[in-house]
C-alpha cells in the first residue's frame, strides 16, 4: 500500500505547476548568472604579480630607516628583499611562458617568507600591505596542488569548469533554502484538499511523510542537476568545458586544502541533498504543528537566520552554530569559520552535522507522532470506559 500511496503523491506532484515554475527559474539562474559572471573583472596571474611587484616599491620607500638599524628591522628588511626577488623571478617565468615548475617552487618559498614575516610581527610594514595568513595558506594550497597534478598554471576563469563551482556557491545558503521551502509549500496541502482520498490509504504517518519528503527531494535535486548540466553546456559553447581537475579550495582543520573541481562539485551535491532533506523534514514538522503555511515558512526563515541575527547583536551562542552548515558554500570556503571564529565550521564536520540534523528531525517527528497516538488511545479508552 505504501507504493500505491507513493505513486498517488508522485502524480499529484507532477501536476503541481508552481513547482515546475520554480524549477524552471532555478535552471534559468544557471544560464542568466553567466551574463554577470562573464563581465566580472577577474585579474589574471600576470596582473596580480605585476601589482605585487609595484607594491614593494611603496613598502621599501615607507620602511623606517631607524628600524633597519635594529636586529628585528634588519631581519624584516632582508625578508622583504628576498620576497621582491622571488616575485620578479616569477614574473620572468610567466613572461617566458616556461619553467612553471620553478614558478611554483619560488611561489612556495615566497609564501614561506610571508609566514616568517608574520612571526617577526610585520614591523615597519603598513597594515594595508600585510598579506593575511588565510590568503597565504590559500595560495600555498593551490601551488602544491598544481605541483602534484602537473596542471596548466594559467587557466581561463570563464570556462565551465570554473564557472559551475562559483554558481553552486552562489545558490548555497538562503537562496537554496528559499527554493526548497517554496517547493515544499504544498507538501501537506493535498492531505487537506483530498482528505477523503488520502484517508483511504492505510499508510502510517511516518510512511506518508517518507513518501512526501522522498519525492519532493528527488524533484529538488532533479531541477538542480538539470540546471547544472544545462548551465555547463551553455557556458561550454560560449567558451569551453575546461579542466575539471583544476583546483578549488576548501577549509578543513584550520587550514585550506585544494581539491579537484569534480570532487568539489560532488561534495556540494551531497551537501545539497542532505540540506534539502533536513529542510523538508523540518518543514513537515513545523507545518503539522502550526497548521499554517505562512507561519511555517516564516518560522523556518527565522530559524535559519538565527545564528547571523545573534552574531549581529554581538552575542555568542555556540549551540546554534550547527545551523550554519546549511550554508555549505560558506563552510567550504572558510567564510563561516572566519565570521564566527569557530574552527569546527569546516568541511570535516559538515557531513556529520548534516546527517545528525536529519536524524534529529526524523526522531522528533517520530516521537511526536508516537506521543499523539498514545494520547489518542488514552482518550479513547477513557471515553469507552
Amino acid at each position: 500500500m505504501f507504493w500505491k500511496y507513493l505513486l498517488f503523491e508522485t502524480k499529484l506532484l507532477l501536476h503541481n505547476r508552481k513547482n515546475w515554475l520554480l524549477g524552471i527559474g532555478l535552471i534559468l539562474f544557471f544560464l542568466l548568472y553567466y551574463t554577470h559572471y562573464s563581465q566580472t573583472d577577474i585579474k589574471d596571474i600576470h596582473k596580480l604579480k605585476n601589482e605585487e611587484a609595484q607594491r614593494f616599491h611603496t613598502v621599501f620607500n615607507a620602511f623606517p630607516e631607524e628600524l633597519r638599524e635594529t636586529a628585528e628591522g634588519e631581519a624584516t628588511y632582508n625578508n622583504l628583499t628576498q620576497q621582491a626577488s622571488l616575485i620578479n623571478m616569477q614574473r620572468y617565468y610567466l613572461w617566458k611562458k616556461d619553467d612553471y615548475d620553478k614558478y611554483i617552487e619560488d611561489g612556495l618559498k615566497l609564501n614561506a617568507l610571508r609566514l616568517e614575516l608574520h612571526e617577526l610581527g610585520n614591523k615597519g610594514i603598513h597594515p594595508n600591505y600585510v598579506i593575511p595568513r588565510e590568503e597565504i595558506q590559500k595560495e600555498m594550497a593551490i601551488l602544491r596542488y598544481y605541483q602534484e597534478h602537473d596542471l596548466p598554471l594559467v587557466p581561463d576563469p570563464f570556462v565551465a569548469s570554473n564557472y559551475l563551482p562559483v554558481t553552486l556557491n552562489m545558490i548555497s545558503g538562503l537562496l537554496f533554502c528559499l527554493f526548497v521551502l517554496l517547493m515544499a509549500s504544498s507538501i501537506l496541502l493535498n492531505d487537506q484538499l483530498h482528505r477523503s482520498v488520502v484517508v483511504g490509504f492505510p499508510a502510517s504517518f511516518m510512511q506518508k511523510v517518507s513518501a512526501k519528503v522522498g519525492i519532493h527531494l528527488v524533484q529538488v535535486m532533479m531541477f538542480l542537476g538539470i540546471g547544472f548540466l544545462i548551465g555547463g553546456t551553455y557556458v561550454s559553447r560560449k567558451t569551453e568545458w575546461g579542466n575539471f581537475m583544476s583546483p578549488v579550495l576548501i577549509y578543513q582543520d584550520m587550514d585550506f586544502i585544494a581539491v579537484s573541481t569534480t570532487r568539489y562539485i560532488t561534495y556540494m551535491f551531497i551537501s545539497f541533498t542532505l540540506i534539502a532533506l533536513f529542510l523538508l523534514l523540518v518543514f513537515v514538522l513545523i507545518n503539522v504543528m502550526t497548521k499554517n503555511l505562512y507561519a511555517t515558512i516564516l518560522t523556518m526563515i527565522v530559524i535559519l537566520l538565527l545564528p547571523d541575527l545573534i552574531s549581529v547583536a554581538g552575542m555568542k551562542v555556540n549551540w546554534l552554530y550547527p545551523l550554519k552548515f546549511i550554508d555549505i558554500g560558506s563552510i567550504l570556503n572558510g567564510d563561516a569559520a572566519m565570521e564566527f571564529r569557530n574552527e569546527k565550521l569546516d568541511f570535516r564536520h559538515s557531513y556529520s552535522w548534516l546527517v545528525g540534523l536529519n536524524l534529529l528531525a526524523v526522531a522528533v517527528l517520530y516521537v511526536r507522532n508516537k506521543l499523539l497516538y498514545i494520547r489518542k488511545r488514552e482518550v479513547a479508552l477513557e471515553i469507552n470506559g
